[in-house]
């Protein structure tokens, strides 16, 4: 049974996310003598162990008026199993001029058993060969966290990049160009924003989207040659940026979902990417940052001098504030049992933890919690508001419409 306190339920879902990138890592080594970049001539290797989809051989040379896309995935990548359908899709609609291919380092029988047993692929139709047991393109085109895209035409590396990137228009774009600039993928990519990639130098720099670097949130490091304090952020959208900083400043007491930020902007997708666009969107809104001082602080008080730092380069301000919101009041009532049975029961301690956890349900609206109850909730699978009610009055307590003042985070452009 699971059981969520007060000092986990603002974090269990950065844990699963972070379990699920763990997951996506293969720890084994591969060769760096065969790591290929942009623009470098492609030989692939003389053979492969495939399987699936409706090529008779993978012969490297006859494929050279074709866009190849190397799609290394892992079966227990679920992203890299939801855009399987989106690849055999781009397969079917450009034919001959491209060859897709997904690669993964992992052995026939398990991607037997996967394809057997998934429904999601099957319902799909996705059949494309798969190269399993590989080495050698994994060395090519090393990474770490699947999905990871590699494009070739004629004969020559033209992107190592993101799935999502992956669409019609840049397809056409290759085959009618012949190349095509997509930011570059590289899970071992290091961002420097410095001149000579030292951080001898002491300011402060901010910049747009760095190619070929991994995302990082705020992080403060000592160099241990120059003695220097090195704060920095990479490829990150600024309001991820802006409260990734808060975090360090501030606590959050609780999950801020959409309908607590409040934008006095022009354009607030310029500072957060609504749509899920990916890297498209990181391309021309994400900001990269660094600071240099010679001067050690506490992170807290590093984080208050990043805020400023942020705040003057993108002209805003953001601050806190309160504001009524429309929601569900957690009330007391009289208690009435049910004879009803739910499933999938968890355990909930309080009120207070269960009003945060239930701010992860976007479907459900922000419950303000009157009640402030410390007695464990067990509450089971529910589909609708009522079956939840059902469930909370044999403890007293009632979901009700209304509205309530809640926690903002307000984004401001400076006149």
């Amino acid at each position: 049974m699971t059981i969520f306190r007060s000092n986990i339920c603002l974090t269990i879902l950065l844990l699963f996310i972070s379990e699920m990138l763990l997951a996506q890592q293969d720890p084994r080594k591969f060769d760096p003598g065969l790591e290929h970049h942009i623009g470098d001539a492609f030989k692939g290797p003389e053979k492969v162990q495939w399987m699936r989809g409706d090529v008779r051989s993978i012969k490297w040379k006859s494929w050279h008026d074709k866009v190849i896309v190397l799609d290394f995935f892992d079966t227990y990548c679920t992203s890299c199993i939801l855009s399987m359908p989106h690849l055999q899709k781009l397969q079917q609609q450009f034919g001959d001029k491209i060859q897709i291919l997904n690669v993964t380092w992992q052995d026939k029988a398990t991607l037997d058993k996967f394809f057997a047993t998934n429904e999601y692929l099957k319902e799909h139709q996705v059949n494309l060969p798969v190269i399993y047991n590989d080495k050698i393109l994994r060395s090519m085109f090393p990474y770490q966290a699947a999905p990871h895209i590699a494009m070739i035409y004629k004969g020559k590396v033209q992107a190592i990049t993101f799935n999502r990137l992956l669409t019609t228009d840049n397809i056409e774009k290759l085959l009618n160009d012949g190349r095509i600039d997509l930011p570059w993928k590289n899970d071992f990519g290091k961002g420097s924003l410095t001149q000579d990639n030292s951080i001898e130098d002491i300011g402060v720099w901010l910049s747009g989207y760095q190619s070929g670097v991994r995302g990082q949130s705020l992080k403060f490091e000592k160099d241990s040659l120059t003695g220097n304090y090195k704060t920095s952020i990479y490829n990150r959208e600024p309001y991820a940026a802006l409260i990734n900083t808060w975090g360090k400043i501030v606590i959050p007491r609780a999950l801020l979902r959409a309908e607590q930020v409040v934008w006095n902007v022009s354009d607030s997708s310029h500072y957060k990417n609504f749509t899920n666009s990916g890297e498209a969107w990181d391309v021309k809104h994400s900001i990269s940052y660094e600071r240099i001082d010679r001067i050690h602080r506490a992170d807290s008080v590093q984080a208050k001098v990043v805020l400023q730092d942020l705040h003057n380069f993108l002209g805003i301000k953001t601050y806190w504030s309160k504001k009524r919101i429309k929601c569900l009041i957690l009330k007391k009532c009289p208690i009435e049992k049910t004879e009803k049975v739910f499933d999938g029961i968890v355990r909930y301690e309080g009120t207070d933890v269960f009003s945060k956890f239930m701010a992860f349900r976007e479907d459900y609206p922000l419950i303000y919690d009157e009640a402030k109850l410390t007695d464990i909730l067990e509450i089971g699978v529910f589909n609708s508001l009522d079956e939840l009610n059902e469930q909370l009055r044999q403890y007293g307590l009632e979901l009700r419409e209304g509205e309530a003042e809640f926690e903002t985070f307000v984004v401001e452009e400076e006149k």
